[in-house]
Parts: structure tokens; sequence; C-alpha cells
């Protein structure tokens, strides 16, 4: 008798105990689901990102001959000091961005500044602003390159100024570039409007009536309302587009392969020439690494002098 009662302890001992592992699977499960179901796309962005940045710092420090490959330290990077090219690419680049980013953040906050007000058709209009921006880079370089060949349309609009004669938008080392910066402008600031008018339409109304009622004027509500409710927006959407028009690549590859001469050898271009042409991959790799240094100390200057905390 004692053996079958001790038999049946043991058995109801091992069945709460085997609950209580399950339970506690489940809770452990059910407090962690979140993180578990994101692991796999975790994991592939992590493969996707951290080994070829892994790969691109490694094959900075290689120099690449017929014969193999040579470690060469940081030799690399002190060549691109003194590497007249890639120093006219960085002043190439820095002037695009300059111009570029400037005059789509300045119309793309006024045009949203516009869509605000309660004006005719206004979905209509938001959804021509932003067919731009959701083509493809290659497709805008090639209607545009339509668009600025001679005796194309532009030249045809242009006519009255100039006599008939043909401008040569992407041919003449003087024009070329702003040439790129306006298909740029087009392309992108549909989503300088996107997010700024996201914002714009956030602004609580009470706070703007409140204003209102104590006398401040469009100018005041302007300073003192609509931008601090904008700052971080303001911040995020140009560390958005100084990211991308650093690594501008598609536009300028279709439009002019970096020239006339290099008038719009961009950091990116100098890049696949580098790679592609003369097949030194190693510093190649080492203005690769050098952009992303560049483009984390820009996004942290824009985030510190903004003092701006996403996180909040």
């Amino acid at each position: 008798m004692a053996t079958e009662t001790d038999q049946a302890t043991a058995e109801i001992s091992s069945f709460q105990t085997e609950n209580t592992t399950r339970e506690s699977v489940l809770l452990w499960v059910d407090d962690h689901l979140k993180w578990l179901m994101t692991l796999p796309a975790v994991i592939i962005l992590f493969a996707l990102t951290f080994y070829p940045l892994v790969r691109a710092i490694q094959m900075s420090t290689q120099q690449f001959l017929p014969t193999g490959t040579t470690f060469v330290g940081v030799q690399n990077y002190v060549d691109l000091m003194s590497n007249e090219a890639f120093l006219n690419s960085l002043a190439v680049t820095g002037k695009f961005i300059g111009i570029a980013v400037g005059v789509e953040f300045l119309l793309g906050f006024g045009i949203a500044l516009l869509l605000n007000k309660k004006i005719k058709l206004r979905g209509l209009w938001q959804t021509l602003i932003l067919i731009p921006m959701i083509l493809s880079p290659t497709v805008i370089g090639l209607i545009w390159r339509l668009l600025y060949a001679p005796n194309g349309l532009l030249d045809y609009i242009a006519a009255p100024l100039t006599g008939g004669a043909n401008v040569g938008w992407i041919s003449e080392t003087s024009i070329a570039l702003y040439s790129v910066i306006l298909t740029d402008i087009w392309q992108w600031t549909p989503l300088v409007v996107l997010v700024l008018f996201a914002g714009l339409q956030s602004v609580p109304d009470d706070v703007r009536e409140a204003a209102i009622m104590d006398g401040a004027s469009v100018r005041q509500r302007f300073l003192h309302i609509t931008l601090p409710y904008l700052k971080s927006l303001i911040v995020l959407v140009l560390i958005i587009r100084l990211v991308d028009a650093l690594r501008v690549f598609a536009k300028v590859f279709i439009l002019t392969r970096g020239g006339p001469a290099s008038a719009t050898n961009v950091i990116s271009m100098q890049m696949y020439r580098t790679a592609f042409r003369f097949n030194n991959f190693g510093e190649a790799s080492a203005m690769a690494v050098s952009l992303l240094v560049l483009v984390l100390i820009l996004a942290m200057s824009f985030v510190k002098i903004a003092n701006v905390e996403f996180g909040s």
C-alpha cells in the first residue's frame, strides 16, 4: 500500500514539475515574443550590413595586385589625402549636397506650408507632388537625359533666351553639375514635403488658436509654435537627404558618367571608377569607409547642433 502511495505521489510530483516547466517556458516565450518574431529579420539585416562593412574595412588595408593581395595597413587612407581625383570628388559632392539639400529643404518646406492651408484640390496636388519620389533613380535619369538632349524639351523652352542655340545641359562643364542637381531636386523635394506636411498636421489646433487669441502674429506663431514642433522632423529629413545625397550614383552615372571632365565626379562615381576601371579595390574600399565615417560625423553633428533626442 505504501509503495502504491509513494508511486502516485511521485507521479503527481513529476506531473506538477512538468507543468511548472511548461508554464515557465510559455511565460518566457510570451515575455520575449516580440524579440523572437523580429530575430530572423535582425539576423538577415546584421548579415547584410555587418559582413560587408567588415569586408570593406579588411579590403581597405590591402593592395590588390595581379599576383594576389598585400597587406598595407593604413597606406590606402594616407594615399587618399594626396589623391587629387578623390579630393576633387569631395569638393564636387560638397557643392552638390549644399545646393541640392538646401533647395530641397526650403522648397519642400514652402510647399508643405502651402498644402497645410485649405486649398482647392489639395488631395490631388499631394498625389501629383509625390510621383517623382516613387520613381526609381534609373527611370528618372533616363527621363531627364531625354529632357537634356540637344534640341530636347529644355532647349526648346530656353530657345527665346538662347536664340535657338543648344545649351549643353550635361555636356558643358559650367552647368552639368547644376543640371544633375536640378534632377535631384525634382526627385527628392517631395520627400521633404511629405515629412514636413505630416509634422504640420500634427501641430495641435488648440495651441495655434490660443496663440491667435493672445495676439501672436503669423511670424511669431511660426517661430515659437510651428518650428519647435517640427524641429525633430527637420533634423531627421535633413539627415536622410544628406546621407542619400552623399551616396548619389545612378543619376550621375546615367546623365554624365561623372563628366564632362570631372565636373560631376561625385564620391560614389570616383569609387566606381577606382574599383571597376582601375581595379584598385583597396583604395576604393578606403574611400567607402571614409565616406561612412564622414556620414556618421555629419549626422551626429546635426543632432548635436539641433539638440534633438529622437527617443524622447
